[in-house]
């Protein structure tokens, strides 16, 4: 076990995070307890508790969205050659995230399921002209 930062794979490592948090699921109402590691190449004077905390939240934020994109597209499955492609189905997968969001159903995948029965519903959806805020 190396302890030197210099020794390591990480020689600019200068701060060594341990968080804890702890996520209750929906369904069983179980909470569920995770420590994560984090190494960080700021020092503790650059980059305090509350900084870091904030720039952790806003990194799994982002992994959150890409996930429920994912999870509802297949987008790691995406064979898109070129980067601009890419980039840009993204961001239409993320509005219409947001715009299914916005009429107040109760999950991505249960909105697919009714779309994929009636796509004049999700039609109907895009054209009101106020979506539940």
């Amino acid at each position: 076990m190396a302890t030197d930062a210099q020794a390591t794979d990480f020689p600019e490592a200068r701060q060594l995070i341990k968080m804890r948090n702890g996520t209750t699921h929906k369904k069983s109402g179980k909470t569920e307890q995770a420590t994560r590691h984090f190494i960080c190449s700021l020092e503790s004077k650059e980059a305090g508790p509350e900084r870091l905390a904030q720039t952790i939240r806003r990194h799994w934020a982002s992994e959150s969205a890409h996930w429920q994109r994912d999870a509802c597209w297949g987008e790691d499955r995406c064979r898109l050659r070129s980067a601009h492609a890419a980039c840009a189905l993204a961001l239409i997968r993320t509005t219409l995230q947001t715009l299914v969001r916005r009429t107040a159903r109760r999950s991505l995948p249960a909105v697919f399921e009714d779309v994929s029965d009636n796509l004049a519903l999700g039609l109907g959806w895009l054209k009101q002209r106020h979506l539940h805020q």
